[in-house]
């Protein structure tokens, strides 16, 4: 438990929010940086341009075959769906685990500067440098409801 997993919680906790990010995931991008992006920006710093080599493999090695077993297990079938739950949940923790390994680079990373920016323009940045492939009409949408939630729990743009 740290301060950017529970960020990450707030955020998710908004449905709009949480289906960006399944369509960004389902466009084969990694959700975990893109939340990262945002938590720096709403912080008024500017991400890591890269994410670090061993985060990428565990997603690769880990994360992402939990995600494909549970993907390929089928849905509302009443004999797998202890076992699809189960899965879901190991997926979860995987991911917990690289938002843990971020908040560590992030509080050892002396080069996570501050920025000029304004946070909206500094999560668009953030995005883009995290996640090049991420199209323009899903960042947009993404850094939109971003706003609208900072906005709704008071937090400065």
């Amino acid at each position: 438990d740290n301060p950017l997993w529970q960020y990450v919680l707030t955020l998710w906790r908004h449905d709009g929010f949480a289906y960006q990010c399944l369509e960004a995931q389902n466009q084969g991008l990694a959700v975990t940086p893109l939340l990262v992006a945002l938590f720096c920006a709403a912080r008024d710093r500017q991400a890591p341009q890269t994410e670090p080599e061993g985060i990428h493999q565990w997603r690769t090695d880990v994360t992402a075959d939990l995600r494909a077993l549970r993907m390929n297990l089928p849905r509302g079938n009443d004999t797998t769906a202890p076992l699809r739950d189960t899965v879901k949940q190991a997926e979860l923790k995987a991911e917990q685990v690289e938002l843990a390994w971020w908040w560590q680079r992030l509080v050892d990373d002396g080069s996570v500067t501050q920025s000029g920016l304004s946070r909206t323009a500094l999560a668009r940045h953030n995005l883009g440098s995290l996640l090049p492939g991420l199209d323009p009409a899903t960042a947009a949408s993404l850094v939109e409801l971003w706003g609208e939630i900072k906005e709704a729990n008071g937090e400065p743009s």
